[in-house]
């Protein structure tokens, strides 16, 4: 286990209250032969081991505290992982996750969805990814099960199984048995680089997935087992107070009424949610991102029968900015620490290492996704920037920078900006690839990214876009804005033109073409990934001032 140790009146009871978001199932009256076994889940903690309150993260410390007081509150437990622990953190990246083993080890969690982002390095990454690692503890595995993922020949990865079953005891004679039927989003392959997952297929018919294993002989482990739920890094989110699948493929998730299941563990959204879901009214729950909350599936079992009389989905909410003060925080803070001062990027700088000031907080929202930011627009200048150091582009030259709306993960804070600040924003350290294009492609790729409804607004730097919309944006006219002048210079449909663009979008990440970024045209440059582009541009302005027009970009006819 975690921490042990607690402040006085830190956590009271499992109740709704200021700390914590609930939803209340119709479940039986417990009855003297009844138990409340508390399937505990994290999910989306993207290897957000360092608390950072001004980006409202609770850190591992508080995570691991919170977690121990739910077990003492319900002594039959089991704790799981619903995908994406490790990826988009800079620190997790550039420490290679050498903490979650630790951290999953401490927590009891043995069992894991698969998340998009368990990809970052590729299968063959995913299925060593802990083989000697020196901070894997001795006897700790994980599990990663995944019923929808095939490969070339139409098997299940050997890295990944379609189910777990795991025990708790309810005495030193008896236990009950909770079996986890896995899936993933079939959007995976959008939402990690297309090599990452080359040669694999995300089944988005989830119902007819279920119903094909159920034929298994090994299916019976679960079919037997006395609490069966789904464990899911498929999104869901609360419309109008009640949970909705949040994913392309809803409509073979809506479907799902099979009475063998009692409750879903969800991922992959970032939404706080707790309610009912699908045809059999499953009770789900799914804690944000960053550990922010713990899910709760509160089962109801008759121990009698063995039999679920009722479940009800809860979240806690981690408490952010608590100093713990007990021997695990310490011991948790040692490792933080060590990792911080031994760990350097490119360059040789350590992760505290100050590279500029900020005058002003510069955020990024992933939740109102269409809209142009300033941060977007900085991490789009180091794009082009380093083409331009790269190749010694002439002032005139159109060189342009465009990323992905998902990509910035994270604010630039007011005040000093360390290393780690600025690898935040950028924690996947993408290869920058560069195009040659005309004005009339870098139109059509404009175009596309204005109108990018599911994933978000493409960013760029350096363009005025002339155009009009009614619900659909529709470009007229390019303006190009020099860096070294600010004299605007019109882009015609032959003008030549350089994109860089991180790597995900341009192998289909978030839905773009790969027709809009065609490999022929491909420049070959030595370049530094988005994350060293990025803190080499905020170094080398050295102060980051709030600037409005950074973000006027489109222009619309009178």
């Amino acid at each position: 286990m975690c921490a042990a140790s607690l402040l006085a009146g830190a956590l009271l009871p499992f109740l709704p209250g200021p700390g914590a978001i609930s939803c209340r199932a119709q479940a039986a009256p417990q009855a003297d032969h009844t138990v409340t076994l508390a399937v505990f889940s994290v999910n989306d903690f993207h290897g957000s081991f360092l608390a950072d309150p001004a980006k409202g993260i609770p850190g591992v410390v508080a995570v691991c505290h919170t977690l121990d007081s739910l077990k003492r509150v319900y002594p039959y437990h089991v704790t799981v992982a619903a995908g994406d622990n490790f990826g988009g953190s800079y620190f997790s990246t550039v420490t290679e996750a050498a903490l979650l083993p630790v951290m999953f080890n401490e927590m009891g969690i043995t069992v894991s969805a698969v998340g998009n982002h368990e990809f970052d390095n590729g299968p063959d990454f995913l299925a060593r990814r802990w083989a000697g690692a020196p901070s894997r503890p001795a006897g700790w595995d994980l599990t990663y099960v995944c019923a929808n993922v095939t490969d070339s020949l139409g098997r299940l990865p050997g890295y990944v199984r379609p189910f777990a079953v795991r025990e708790v005891k309810l005495s030193p004679t008896r236990s009950a048995s909770v079996a986890f039927v896995g899936l993933i989003t079939s959007t995976t392959p959008e939402q990690t680089r297309a090599s990452n997952v080359k040669g694999l297929t995300f089944d988005g018919r989830y119902d007819v997935v279920l119903d094909r294993f159920k034929a298994a002989p090994s299916f019976d482990s679960v079919r037997t087992a006395d609490v069966r739920l789904l464990l899911t890094h498929i999104g869901t989110r609360m419309d109008g107070g009640q949970a909705a699948w949040d994913d392309r493929d809803a409509a073979h998730l809506e479907t799902i009424s099979d009475t063998l299941y009692h409750g879903i563990l969800s991922a992959h959204s970032h939404q706080p949610v707790c309610g009912r879901v699908s045809q059999g009214r499953y009770p789900v729950v799914q804690g944000e991102w960053h550990g922010d909350y713990i899910g709760v599936m509160k089962v109801l079992l008759d121990t009698m029968s063995m039999r679920v009389v009722g479940a009800e989905p809860a979240l806690e909410r981690v408490p952010v900015g608590r100093s713990y003060t007990d021997a695990e925080a310490l011991a948790w803070n040692r490792r933080i620490d060590s990792l911080m001062a031994s760990t350097r990027i490119a360059g040789g700088y350590p992760l505290g290492r100050v590279l500029a000031t900020s005058e002003a907080h510069l955020t990024h929202d992933r939740d109102d996704k269409h809209t142009f930011t300033e941060l977007g627009t900085l991490v789009c200048e180091s794009y082009a920037e380093a083409y331009r150091r790269t190749a010694g582009a002439a002032d005139d030259d159109v060189v342009v920078g465009v990323c992905h709306y998902g990509t910035v993960r994270a604010p630039l804070p007011t005040g000093d900006v360390r290393v780690m600040d600025v690898g935040e924003v950028l924690p996947f350290s993408n290869r920058i690839r560069t195009f040659r294009m005309t004005g009339a492609e870098l139109m059509r790729l404009v175009e596309f990214g204005l109108n990018n409804r599911r994933y978000g607004r493409m960013q760029f730097n350096g363009l005025e876009v002339l155009a009009d919309s009614a619900d659909t944006f529709r470009v007229h006219a390019l303006r190009y804005v020099q860096p070294a002048t600010n004299r605007r210079v019109e882009i015609k449909p032959d003008t030549p033109c350089i994109v860089a663009a991180d790597e995900f979008m341009t192998t289909g990440g978030d839905g773009y073409p790969v027709s809009l970024f065609p490999d022929a045209e491909e420049i070959e440059a030595n370049l530094p990934t988005t994350t060293e582009a990025f803190i080499q541009h905020i170094q080398r302005l050295g102060k980051v001032c709030g600037d409005p027009a950074r973000v006027r970009k489109l222009i619309f006819p009178k």
